[in-house]
């Protein structure tokens, strides 16, 4: 009995999904929204050191008379786990400072805020955090990236006798669009399928 209510319950939360299947060039329907894929790069090339190992669709999404183009990613990009810290903004031209957070994603409360150079110590809450450097890397314009440009900020953090290690990305990975490439086939011209699981 446990075992057929636990099935029903899962697949009730799939129940009211949509899903459509297209490969590049072709319109669907997902929804309410009317779905084009316009670009698809297949960069599955197994086990190498330099292999991005994904899929990426540029995909047109029309819905209520407003249109915009989505980059997504099979396997999706994760987003991580809230570690205490965010990054908020990367400036500067030679000697870059970071801006960083310890409000979490989505949350309206206020937080405090620090701004760092490289080898510079600061106070934010009860984390002592020390900047120890940055690791830009831009895309190239053949390729389909998600984020086009992604700056990695690595901190030394300590909070009372513990101390971590953070890499944190900055842009943040994207959060759910509404639309999620959750299936890519293994051909020469795959087939993507596309759903809006998780509204």
């Amino acid at each position: 009995m446990r075992k057929t209510l636990a099935l029903l319950l899962c697949l009730g939360s799939f129940a009211g999904a949509a899903q459509v299947t297209l490969r590049e060039g072709e319109t669907g329907r997902l929804g309410a929204r009317h779905l084009t894929v316009l670009e698809v790069q297949d960069r599955r090339c197994g086990p190498t050191a330099d292999c991005l190992a994904d899929v990426v669709a540029r995909v047109q999404v029309k819905q209520n008379g407003r249109a915009s183009v989505l980059t997504l990613s099979w396997p999706p990009e994760r987003v991580p786990r809230w570690s205490g810290v965010g990054v908020v903004a990367v400036s500067g031209g030679s000697a870059l400072t970071v801006k960083l957070t310890n409000r979490p994603p989505g949350n309206r409360a206020p937080g405090q805020t620090l701004t760092l150079r490289r080898g510079e110590t600061g106070q934010l809450g009860p984390r002592q955090v020390k900047l120890l450097g940055l690791e830009t890397r831009v895309c190239s314009p053949q390729v389909l990236c998600v984020r086009s440009r992604v700056t990695t900020v690595y901190l030394d953090v300590r909070q009372g006798g513990q101390k971590s290690w953070l890499a944190l990305e900055y842009p943040a990975p994207v959060a759910h669009s509404g639309v999620r490439l959750v299936k890519a086939t293994d051909e020469a011209r795959p087939a993507l399928t596309f759903s809006d699981v998780g509204e």
